[in-house]
Parts: C-alpha cells; sequence; structure tokens
C-alpha cells in the first residue's frame, strides 16, 4: 500500500473525508495527519474541504511570537531590611540631662574612632593634655563644636570640647581653605583638628571631616534590575496629585506611557522616604487643606492605591514629619492599629526614619530629611533648588542631624542617626524638590514629591519639581527622571 493510501486510509477509520485536492496539499507539506485528524474533531467536522487544509497550513506555518520577559518579574525579590536601624520598640531615652549628655558622648565616640583612621589623626590626644604641652610640636585632637564666632578685626574662632575640657581654635587668615572650611562648619558636628598650641589658643593647621573615603567600593546587583525612588505623597491633602501618582502606578502595571515601558520592566522595588500622607494637625488650620480630615482614612486611601502595584515589586515605606508617629528622630515604624491595610499588603514594607536596606545588594539608606532645613538655613552653598548638595553634608559629617538645636531628636542610647556603614545610595525627601548627583561613590538622590505647589512655599518663593520620579538601574547606577507633572 503506498504513503498516500496509508493517508487516505487513517481519516476513512476515522469518519473523515477528505478531497484529492487536500491530500495533495498534505503531502506537500509534510503535514502530520493524525495532527490534522485530533484538530478536525475539535471542530466537529467529518468533511476536510480544500479551505480547512490551506488554514491548518497557514497557522502551522505562522512563527510563534515569543513573549518578551519581565526582568523584574524573572528575578526573585532581594530585599533585606537592617533591623539595627529601626528603633520600634527599642526607645529608652526618658528626655533626662543623663539621657542627652549620653547622646551627645556617643555621638563624639563614633565619630572620633572614624577620625582617627587618618593618618595624621592617629595621635590625637585629649583636650585637657593638648593644654599642657609643647608650643614648639604640631598637635591633634578631636572636638565637638559648641561655638563659633568672628571678631571686629576678621579673626575666626571655633570652640571645641571632648569629655575632659574645652578650647578655643584660631583659623588663620592666611588659609584660605581653612577660611572656607569655617563657613562650611556647623554646630555641633564632630571634627579633627591638627596645629599647636599658642597661649591660650589652638592655631589650626588642617581641619578634618569625617568623611566618606575617596576609594569607597560600590555595590552593584548582578542582575539588571531597578528601584523607583518617591517621597512626600502626601495623601490627604488637596494638592495630592492623585492623578498623576495613579499614572505611576499604571506604568508599573507596564499599562502607562510606552515610551518608558522599557525603564519600568525593570522596576523590583519601590522605595518611600516619608510623608506618605498629609497627616493631621501638623500646622495650624491644616485641615482647610485636607480633603481627607481623617488620619486613619489617609492610610487606607494610601493602601488602596498601592494595592494596585503588581505582587512582583516590593515597596518599602519610611516615616516622615507628617506621617502619624513620634516628631523626634529617629522615629518608629507606623503603628498597626493606624495603618493597618498597609501592613496587610503582603509586598509592602513599613519601617521607620531612618532606614538601610539592602535591594540585590545595593545598600540604601532612606532618610526623610526633615533637618535638610536647617542645614539649608545655615550654609550659604545649600539651597532648596539644589538639596543633593545639602544631602551630601550629611555624608561629610557621616550624621544625618548634624546640628542639634536644628532638629529634633530623640537622646537613643543607641545613635540611629549616626552613619557609620557607608551606603551606595542616599535617598531623602522632604524637600519637595528633585535632585541627584554623585559623592565618593554614593549616589545621593532627592525624590521630590506628589503634592502641587503649596501656599507657604509660594510665600517662600520655592518652587517644587512635583511628579519627577527618579529609577535607578542598580547594576549600573544610572538613574532615568519620569515625569509624571506638566509644569
Amino acid at each position: 500500500m503506498s504513503n498516500s493510501q496509508n493517508k487516505i486510509k487513517k481519516f476513512e477509520d476515522e469518519g473523515l473525508i477528505l478531497t484529492s485536492r487536500g491530500l495533495e496539499k498534505i503531502r506537500e507539506s509534510h503535514l502530520n495527519p493524525d495532527e490534522i485528524i485530533e484538530k478536525a474533531k475539535e471542530k466537529n467536522m467529518w468533511l476536510l474541504s480544500d479551505e480547512f487544509i490551506i488554514e491548518y497550513i497557514q497557522l502551522k506555518d505562522k512563527p510563534v511570537k515569543k513573549t518578551k520577559k519581565i526582568v523584574a518579574k524573572e528575578n526573585d525579590s532581594q530585599l533585606e531590611i537592617d533591623e539595627n536601624f529601626d528603633v520600634t520598640g527599642k526607645s529608652t531615652c526618658e528626655g533626662k540631662i543623663e539621657d542627652f549628655l549620653d547622646y551627645f558622648n556617643q555621638r563624639y565616640e563614633n565619630t572620633k574612632k572614624i577620625l582617627l583612621n587618618r593618618p595624621t589623626m592617629r595621635s590625637a590626644i585629649p583636650i585637657n593634655i593638648l593644654k599642657k604641652q609643647s608650643k614648639s610640636i604640631d598637635l591633634s585632637f578631636v572636638g565637638m563644636v559648641s561655638d563659633k564666632r568672628e571678631s571686629k578685626r576678621g579673626f575666626k574662632f571655633l570652640d571645641l570640647e571632648d569629655p575632659t575640657g574645652e578650647i578655643r581654635v584660631l583659623i588663620s587668615k592666611d588659609s584660605r581653605e581653612l577660611n572656607d572650611l569655617f563657613d562650611n562648619i556647623l554646630l555641633d558636628e564632630v571634627i579633627g583638628v591638627e596645629g599647636r598650641i599658642h597661649n591660650d589658643l589652638f592655631i589650626a593647621k588642617t581641619i578634618y571631616q569625617p568623611d566618606l573615603p575617596i576609594n569607597h567600593k560600590t555595590n552593584t546587583s548582578p542582575e539588571e534590575v531597578s528601584a523607583a525612588l518617591i517621597s512626600d505623597i502626601h495623601v490627604g491633602s488637596y494638592l495630592f496629585l492623585e492623578k498623576e501618582f495613579s499614572s505611576f502606578i499604571d506604568c508599573l502595571k507596564l499599562n502607562g506611557n510606552k515610551e518608558n515601558k522599557d525603564i519600568f520592566e525593570k522596576i523590583k522595588y519601590v522605595v518611600v522616604a516619608g510623608d506618605l500622607v498629609d497627616g493631621v494637625g501638623i500646622y495650624p488650620n491644616q485641615e482647610k487643606e485636607l480633603s481627607i480630615p481623617d488620619i486613619y482614612k489617609q492610610y487606607d486611601f494610601l493602601a488602596s492605591l498601592l494595592s494596585e502595584v503588581p505582587d512582583h515589586i516590593e515597596v518599602i515605606l519610611c516615616m516622615g514629619n507628617h506621617d502619624a508617629v513620634r516628631l523626634s528622630e529617629p522615629q518608629t515604624r507606623l503603628d498597626k492599629d493606624i495603618g493597618a491595610p498597609l501592613y496587610d499588603l503582603p509586598n509592602v514594607h513599613v519601617l521607620g526614619n531612618p532606614a538601610m536596606i539592602s535591594m540585590h545588594g545595593v545598600k540604601t539608606l532612606v532618610y526623610h530629611g526633615a533637618s535638610l532645613d536647617g542645614i539649608i538655613g545655615s550654609l550659604a552653598r545649600c539651597t532648596y533648588s539644589r538639596p543633593e548638595i545639602a544631602m551630601v553634608e550629611y555624608l561629610k559629617r557621616r550624621y544625618l542631624a548634624p546640628s542639634y538645636g536644628k532638629a529634633n531628636i530623640a537622646p537613643e542610647k543607641n545613635d540611629y542617626l549616626f552613619i557609620e556603614e557607608i551606603p551606595d545610595i542616599f535617598h531623602c525627601g522632604h524637600v519637595h524638590t528633585n535632585g541627584y548627583m554623585n559623592y565618593r561613590g554614593v549616589k545621593v538622590i532627592n525624590s521630590g514629591t506628589f503634592q502641587a505647589r503649596t501656599s507657604y512655599q509660594e510665600e517662600q518663593g520655592h518652587m517644587p519639581t512635583p511628579g519627577r520620579v527618579p529609577v535607578i538601574n542598580l547594576q549600573s547606577h544610572e538613574v532615568s527622571m519620569v515625569h509624571f507633572y506638566d509644569e
């Protein structure tokens, strides 16, 4: 029996009628009769027309379109949260004088350890011993700045202290570098000084801030995944940009602007640096500017928005000065009674302020940045239009609230505001202005806001940059800026 007769018999055995042209098409295309028989049975056909065979051949020959892999979906989460940064349930301060003394001593000792790593500072001695030394030798010490002043004759002085005593430091008029640094020194910061004793003064030759090492090695992700950094959402405010925020969520769902689809396909993490909601009673007459006057309902609405974020994306929420937690830093996590719907979301992680996390091996320090106001108000080089420059001042001092009087600080036994571990990314918010830069291997990013310009900002002449979302590639550390607000 020929091959053609065999094929005809197969169809006849199944009760199917095949035309001679259909048989010819099957033979020409080298089709498997069993597959055609199965397809005919699915359609309850008994007469296999020429059109059916031709349509089958066309479907068979049509190339299968490969589904594009979504990078963020293909890679499992590698999120680690440093619990040592979380003060929740660990607060010990009672606001006593002893608490503050312990706090400042701890801050001094922590910073001193970093400064003593410098070769010229390794022989640093306490101030009480320093005062007894010879005038003819170079000396060094570590002190906390208690005062700074400039005399009528133009001489600049720093008053420094350590646990053993205090001393006045003279900044030579001849040193332009020291004079520039003097203008950039804040009260309460801890510095190292090298120079010589002259009568009751210490003549400064060199001043050191703890700063970051120049050769800091940055961690990168082995996979090309990204993190979207946002802050200051202010849900509950009349000025909350709900439409723009929803557009951001749509992009995370890959339903948004196709132009940025390649960026959003890689997003594995969303990090929010505080001020999740507008809060209640934060400033006088705030109730007039609230669309949601109930604090519980503000967090409920936020949870409903975040519930739309795809499950493969991890959402990290930190606290800010508008959130329903204590105002003093470090701030605890949001109470579960207030933010219950947020805690119910499986891919949402509620943290305090500050927080240290690792995303695919990339260490990220998240701090809301309430003390940025103090830095910007104290240093001429820092402005609200370039918050990333002010953020670098934190890193230079290795401290998140350098001047005690310019920030609300809770004197905890463990200093949560000290920057001991060097991050790869430093993320802040608070000032509602977007900006980023590199500083000694650290990507410094302020993520802006999802709140329109307020009346207070108009009075101050401050121009926020709402609806801008920096997305950082954790492998290359390149930043892409995505705009959701037409200014």
